[in-house]
């Protein structure tokens, strides 16, 4: 069994802008295309931001 991380920088989606199916990379077909339609441009999502971000609240003494 296969642990992806969700959330964090390691976190990466693709989004198919034929379809709309979103999917992690691991989910693609082996070409690298949407494994729904076939649409073989897809779209980079990346979630979690950069580690030297600050924090929008920090912590209180």
């Amino acid at each position: 069994m296969r642990i992806t991380p969700l959330r964090g920088s390691g976190v990466a989606w693709f989004k198919c802008p034929g379809c709309r199916l979103k999917c992690r990379p691991t989910a693609l077909a082996p070409d690298g295309s949407c494994p729904r339609c076939g649409e073989s441009r897809l779209l980079k999502l990346a979630f979690g931001g950069r580690a030297d971000q600050p924090a929008l609240y920090p912590r209180q003494g």
